[in-house]
């Protein structure tokens, strides 16, 4: 070693007596470093093998900085669980889990994944992580590993028809069941119900169909299936329908519905219908019609009347707002040379016209508001495919797929009561569902390893939450 400076290697001398075993000092361009030799007998190549530990630096004064040794992780006497969240939502699901044990095994299992599906939404390898940050692991012994949850998935997704006699038990008598159909996108090979078809943007591919059946009454969702994805609308009802066991029902459709042999079915079997036409449907013609009154929704006036026909009775609601809008737009067609006039006098009567069918003898405004409930179920299916990450899917069985739309229903069931709440309290423009879920993480319950519990302090705007809920978080 060339051109060691006198204090470096006096130091150096020092640390040599201070120091056990072999120490050296190696010189880096012009920095000088110590470490400590040793030697290990390797058995393979047959020959010593050298190992070196550094042990610090040397500056040019001579000043020695030991290497910083690293400390271990310290770890608390304590633990902190999230509290408030998973409470709420697993007493949300309380009127499921007795229906759920007489089912299926597991039950317990389903449960968890929805309340996790619900506060924070996860792929199947991080279920079981993010359910040991909530202090119902303290509470449940419930396995969560990957290759046990896509057990339960499998099964779940196996007995259908158990799904029905649970969706019977929840929905009340005289129900009236908005029910519709969304496609959801997958990018698994092995899956039969995924089909070719168009979603609602008119892309043509891959895709699987889910439908939700969703009450009137409790406005939470009462059922769940998955089609084949390039199966029609009326199709699936069909299946639906047939399946379920509860026939005092009624149904509230989407013009995708828009079916007189599937009306009359529904008259012979003792169900209720309400099911918007088509604008060129032959039932729309409006002579006859005598209007009966008017009635404000959403601070819009609305004129409507009804008459008899031979599949129920026809209710005509006219929108004047809705009618000027529809004829400008029609006109800046006619201007575009896509429609003529004769086309667009033909049109222009149903501007601003909706026509519903239905076999109940109700007043105008109250076909109307069941009608527009149906703003309720296409919530579900943006809370579904955004707030619970279910717009794509990548299990590897049809089976599986079934058992994660099941675990993505109960999840909505607990987001839509949460949101009853907010309505109930007026305060659906001011806190979003996810917001609940959200500050309600921060009541946490501390646990000692002495086995004593408390809660942490809890922030006011979590205490807020809490208020909102005290049958489920009574904090005092």
């Amino acid at each position: 070693m060339k051109d060691v400076p006198s204090r470096v290697l006096k130091r150096f001398q020092q640390l040599k007596r201070e120091e056990a075993g072999h120490i050296e000092l190696k010189q880096i361009r012009n920095n000088f470093y110590v470490y400590r030799a040793t030697s290990e007998w390797d058995k393979e190549r047959r020959k010593a093998r050298k190992i070196t530990e550094y042990l610090g630096a040397i500056d040019s004064d001579g000043i020695f900085t030991a290497r910083r040794v690293r400390q271990g992780i310290q770890e608390s006497s304590r633990e902190v669980f999230e509290f408030g969240n998973g409470g709420l939502a697993q007493y949300l699901l309380q009127d499921v889990e007795p229906l759920l044990t007489d089912w299926t095994p597991f039950a317990r299992e389903l449960i968890a994944a929805a309340i996790i599906k619900a506060i924070d939404p996860k792929p199947l390898r991080l279920v079981a992580s993010r359910w040991e940050k909530l202090y119902l692991s303290k509470q449940l012994d419930i396995r969560l590993a990957p290759k046990h949850l896509s057990v339960v998935l499998r099964h779940t997704g196996e007995d259908i028809q158990r799904w029905y006699e649970l969706f019977a038990a929840l929905a009340t008598a005289d129900d009236l069941l908005l029910y519709d159909l969304t496609a959801v996108f997958t990018q698994s090979q092995n899956i039969r119900l995924a089909e070719r078809g168009y979603n609602a943007d008119h892309a043509y591919l891959d895709q699987i169909g889910v439908i939700l059946a969703f009450s009137c009454s409790t406005k939470v969702p009462v059922g769940v299936e998955v089609f084949y994805g390039s199966l029609k609308d009326i199709t699936t009802f069909k299946d639906f329908s047939e399946r379920l066991p509860k026939k005092d029902l009624g149904f509230i459709f989407d013009r995708g519905f828009s079916s007189f042999a599937l009306l009359e079915k529904l008259r012979t079997q003792g169900m209720h219908y309400i099911v918007p036409l088509r604008k060129n449907a032959t039932l729309s013609d409006l002579r006859w019609l005598r209007w009966k009154g008017t009635f404000l929704y959403r601070e819009r006036p609305i004129r409507w009347g009804r008459k008899e026909t031979e599949y129920g009775l026809l209710y005509v609601f006219e929108d004047p707002q809705l009618r000027g809008e529809e004829e400008k737009a029609l006109l800046k067609q006619v201007e575009a040379e896509k429609l003529t006039m004769a086309e667009f006098e033909a049109k222009r009567r149903h501007a601003g016209v909706m026509c519903i069918l239905s076999d109940l003898d109700r007043v105008g405004v109250d076909i109307f508001d069941l009608y527009k409930g149906r703003e309720d179920v296409e919530l579900a299916f943006d809370a579904m495919k955004n707030e619970l990450d279910s717009d794509k899917t990548y299990l590897r069985s049809d089976e599986a797929v079934r058992g994660y739309f099941f675990v993505t229903f109960l999840a909505l069931r607990i987001y839509f009561k949460i949101l009853q709440r907010l309505r109930e309290k007026g305060l659906t423009t001011r806190i979003a569902v996810d917001e609940v879920l959200f500050e309600l993480s921060k009541v946490m319950k501390i646990v000692e390893r002495s086995g004593r519990e408390y809660f942490a302090q809890i922030p006011k705007r979590a205490r807020e939450m809490c208020s909102l809920f005290p049958e489920a978080l009574p904090m005092g």
